[in-house]
């Protein structure tokens, strides 16, 4: 009997261990590599299960970035300039410019009712808070 309840404990704490995983956990954001010198950066999120049966290709100036899960973020490290992000599934855009250490946050939105995922430029205090909980898809510079 003790046998049992030990393993049901450590099978339990292991289960939770795996939980907590994210950006701010060992492989988050606080441990991604500066930014590249001369390069701004940007992150491509979805932090919501909202519109969870959509997984569109996410692109960032007609390059295929990924299909996102339900909750992650894409990191890029980008030469300054122009940029549009946009999905397979809407012609929505959103369009930015980033400097030089700059960093730009894109959430990948869903509404209730809509059968569609399209991006959305937010300011970076509330990208910044938003993707500190999510799993990293894709590491800067990949």
């Amino acid at each position: 009997m003790l046998g049992r309840r030990a393993f049901i404990v450590a099978a339990l704490l292991l289960g939770a261990s795996g939980c907590a995983g994210g950006l701010g956990a060992g492989g988050g954001v606080n441990a991604l590599a500066p930014i590249e010198p001369g390069k701004g950066r940007v992150f491509i999120y979805r932090n919501s299960a909202m519109g969870a049966t959509y997984t569109p290709e996410v692109l960032l100036n007609g390059a295929s970035v990924g299909r996102p899960r339900t909750r992650g973020v894409y990191v890029r490290d980008i030469p300054p300039g122009s940029y549009a992000v946009t999905t397979s599934m809407t012609p929505v855009v959103a369009n930015f410019s980033v400097g030089a250490g700059e960093k730009k946050y894109v959430r990948l939105t869903a509404g209730f009712f809509e059968s569609h995922m399209h991006p959305e430029l937010v300011d970076p205090a509330r990208g910044e808070a938003e993707v500190s909980g999510l799993e990293v898809l894709g590491q800067p510079g990949k």
